[in-house]
């Protein structure tokens, strides 16, 4: 019931005006409380049973029933997978558990190889109405060479692969997250390339009526890696407003200032999205900066990260000792994440996302300075708490996974 309830919302929400100011006040006043309630509920579980939830308490006992049972994720089955060029097309249906998205959300996709859980972030690159109506989500997955759940995926995408081996694979995933969210308020310019579009076409494949000018520049590099080809003509056709321009990198260079400026120049107003590689956010967020628009219209997300070098080009390398259990042992930083260095020293810490999101690789550090690989900001010499996925040691470091 709740699970219906929430679709309504949502549809309602990307197909209908907003409603009145009393409905407004109702539903805010609605999940106030139940926020706060969930919030109570969580409290109660952890003094009463030492766990987050009931589920998680009573998981073991279910596990013996359900052996692919997780409490805090919900099963899926996999439906259908499509391959193009180097990406992966999978078409899940989730089971009732699970609450639906807001397009451009993302999530965890978990996936039991060989006995362990493998988790991975990925954003939801289909449309609100294909869930609403059929029950199904797409994700659409770039293809890594040492990517564990890409390989694994790839391999029931060959014509080699058993049919009946699809839905016996255990998949779960996670609720969606995330605030990078199309507001239909105001115009707005998309600037996307690689796999940074699945999000925004989530976003424009989901909208019903278009008020507002939109421009989405979205560059790839060669035709058998250019996504939703059939999605941009179709949508240029339903929405006079939209302008969609794709930049084919391999025949011409990568989207320049001019464009941006000339639209920002007549769209003074617009709320920008940027969504790609660490490289291409980071450098547009530069760009935007120094064109002076406002923080708050400005709203990004990254798809891998990037090292920060030294300003002066100089590479330092610096030792992480890592205290694991009884042990201790000295590795060497590389010129990328603590995860990276300790993977290569043949380390194999807990990870998710590698992309900052997830928190499964959090860990304590007792001294050393590190740097954020997405925001840039750089930590004290004391103790805390990092993740390894996005911290870039800059000093000698000391990790304890005790």
């Amino acid at each position: 019931m709740c699970a219906e309830i929430f679709r309504c919302s949502l549809m309602t929400s990307f197909s209908t005006p907003q409603p009145k100011r009393l409905n407004q006040q109702i539903t805010k006043k609605s999940a106030t409380a139940a926020a706060l309630w969930q919030q109570c509920w969580r409290w109660c579980c952890q003094v009463a049973l030492v766990q987050p939830s009931l589920l998680s308490y009573l998981e073991p006992l279910i596990r013996l029933v359900r052996p692919t049972f997780r409490a805090h994720v919900s099963h899926a089955k996999l439906v259908q997978i499509q391959q193009h060029g180097n990406f992966l097309h999978l078409t899940l249906r989730p089971g009732g558990r699970w609450q639906g998205f807001i397009p451009g959300q993302h999530l965890q996709l978990v996936l039991e190889i060989n006995g362990r859980a493998i988790s991975r972030t990925f954003s939801i690159s289909s449309s609100l109405q294909l869930f609403l109506e059929q029950g199904l989500i797409t994700l659409t997955i770039q293809q890594q060479p040492q990517g564990v759940i890409s390989n694994q995926l790839q391999q029931l995408s060959e014509p080699t692969a058993v049919v009946y081996s699809l839905p016996q694979l255990p998949i779960h995933l996670s609720a969606a997250q995330g605030s990078f969210t199309l507001s239909q308020h105001q115009p707005a310019l998309l600037l996307a390339a690689g796999s940074g579009i699945t999000p925004i076409h989530a976003m424009l494949t989901s909208i019903t009526r278009l008020t507002q000018p939109l421009r989405l520049i979205y560059s790839y590099r060669g035709a058998d890696q250019l996504l939703f080809a059939e999605s941009w003509r179709e949508l240029q056709q339903k929405f006079p407003l939209l302008q969609v321009q794709l930049i084919d990198t391999q025949s011409r260079g990568r989207v320049t200032v001019a464009e941006v400026t000339a639209w920002l120049f007549q769209q003074p107003d617009s709320q920008i999205y940027v969504c790609g590689p660490t490289s291409f956010s980071q450098s547009w967020l530069h760009q935007l900066a120094l064109l002076k628009v406002p923080p708050a219209n400005i709203k990004q997300e990254s798809f891998g990260l990037g090292a920060l070098r030294p300003e002066n080009g100089a590479q330092s390398l610096h030792p992480i000792r890592v205290t694991l259990a009884a042990q201790q042992l000295t590795v060497q930083s590389g010129d990328g994440s603590l995860l990276q260095s300790l993977e290569a020293a043949g380390l194999d810490p807990a990870y998710g996302c590698r992309r900052g999101i997830c928190m499964q690789c959090l860990c304590q550090k007792s001294q050393g300075v590190v740097r954020n690989l997405v925001t840039g900001e750089t930590s004290d010499a004391g103790p805390g708490q990092i993740q390894l996925c996005i911290s870039q040691p800059l000093s000698a470091v000391e990790l304890n996974f005790v």
